[in-house]
Order: C-alpha cells, then structure tokens, then sequence
C-alpha cells in the first residue's frame, strides 16, 4: 500500500484535502470521493487531484 494526498479542486482552489493508504492512484480517489469517479479533469468544476507522497506523481479525476 502507499500512502496519498486527495485533494478535493475546483478550478486551481484547493477544497479539501485528505491523506489516503491505497493500493493505486484509482483507489485513493475512490476512497475519498462522496461520489463515483473517473480518469480526467473538469476544467472549472469540482475535481480530485491525487498524489503518490513517495514519488510525487499526480493523478487527476473527475466526478462521473
């Protein structure tokens, strides 16, 4: 498991942010999200950023 940082966006602002142990960036997103996800960004609206803490790599979902 690693550890990561789910940040709730919208736009550039940072919302929200939580720390998630998960197996995958998918996961961590899951784990934090109130609703169901997938792979993307949502250019304005609301949208997760995850980082892997150990090596730095950011993901980006948006809220299907």
């Amino acid at each position: 498991m690693g550890n990561f940082k789910v940040e709730t966006m919208e736009g550039d602002a940072v919302l929200k942010s939580t720390d998630v142990q998960a197996n995958s960036d998918l996961q961590a997103a899951k784990a934090a999200a109130p609703r169901p996800v997938e792979p993307g960004r949502a250019g304005k609206d609301a949208w997760l950023r995850v980082t892997h803490i150990a090596s730095g790599r950011t993901s980006e979902f948006l809220f299907a």
